[in-house]
């Protein structure tokens, strides 16, 4: 007896599983593309509750600052993709895409993270933001701004 039919209806899930997981994730990156933001916000949209918006004193010139900001990327765990000005953070199951914007302002750097989609980050956005900080303010800058 080779096996029942009953068995391979009870594997069907667990084979499609993966599949589904997968199609949600493409599904989802791509509908969520056009909520990229163009440019550095002013500032947390009012009441938000996936956002966080902040100042970091830290004098550095453009060229390096971009570099800095690459290098934290190389440190985060999960999917990140770099781009000067921008980087896409995604949160580790979900994939969901988090925009994380920067601005030199010579003598200090504007940051913004935000989620792209849902009401409520659960607090990811201040933790990324904080460890953000903690690596501009260990990282050894060798030049200023002009």
């Amino acid at each position: 007896m080779a096996g029942n039919d009953g068995d391979e209806l009870a594997n069907r899930p667990l084979i499609l599983a993966p599949l589904i997981y997968i199609a949600c994730l493409i599904g989802m990156n791509i509908m969520s593309m056009p909520l990229a933001p163009d440019n550095m916000p002013e500032e947390c949209p009012e009441n938000s509750r996936n956002c966080d918006h902040r100042q970091i004193m830290i004098n550095v010139s453009d060229d390096e600052l971009h570099k800095a900001m690459e290098d934290w990327v190389d440190t985060r765990i999960f999917t990140a993709s770099f781009s000067e000005g921008h980087i896409v953070d995604r949160t580790m199951f979900a994939q969901f895409p988090d925009d994380v914007t920067y601005e030199n302002n010579c003598g200090w750097i504007e940051v913004h993270s935000e989620s792209r989609i849902g009401g409520s980050d659960f607090g990811v956005n201040s933790d990324r933001l904080d460890d953000l900080e903690d690596f501009l303010e260990s990282y050894e800058f060798e030049t200023t701004c002009q």
